[in-house]
């Protein structure tokens, strides 16, 4: 097994975050941490996040809109006969930014778009007005993101 190590290059961030099923975002209401992991779709620096228009995460993020996230991709456990010999494998995305949420008609489908294709959809696509103004597309502009790994 490799040992744990720092991953700097951006395009293999991006690559793990490619591979990524889900994504983990951290928001912070007063003194509660809350973290809830969602379906994303990353392009340019930017992550694109779809909910309903109302809850718990939209509630806080209109009151901090500061965000982190996580992201794992290739995680696997190393079993063992000894049980303190157990390790992981992993390679993984942290960051953090500011949420906005897109109101333009433009944005939000190109934002749709964006987690469409993460999950191996090929567009063009063709979305109905009335769904994607249903929705709310939340769009973080990262401003700082780091890798890690362990195993490879």
């Amino acid at each position: 097994m490799g040992s744990k190590d720092l991953i700097q290059d951006h395009q293999q961030i991006e690559e793990i975050l490619s591979k990524a099923k889900f994504l983990r975002i951290a928001l912070s209401d007063s003194d509660k941490p809350y973290i809830i992991p969602m379906a994303f779709g990353y392009k340019d620096n930017k992550i694109y996040l779809h909910c309903s228009r109302e809850g718990k995460k939209i509630d806080i993020l209109n009151r901090n809109p500061r965000i982190a996230f996580e992201a794992d991709a290739e995680a696997e456990i190393i079993t063992s006969e000894d049980i303190c010999k157990y390790n992981v494998r992993y390679r993984s995305v942290v960051g953090n930014g500011q949420a906005r949420f897109v109101e333009d008609y433009d944005e939000k489908v190109e934002g749709l778009t964006i987690l469409s294709e993460h999950y191996g959809k090929k567009g063009p696509f063709e979305f109905e007005e009335w769904k994607v103004n249903r929705l709310c597309i939340i769009k973080i502009e990262i401003e700082e993101m780091t890798g890690k790994q362990h195993g490879f």
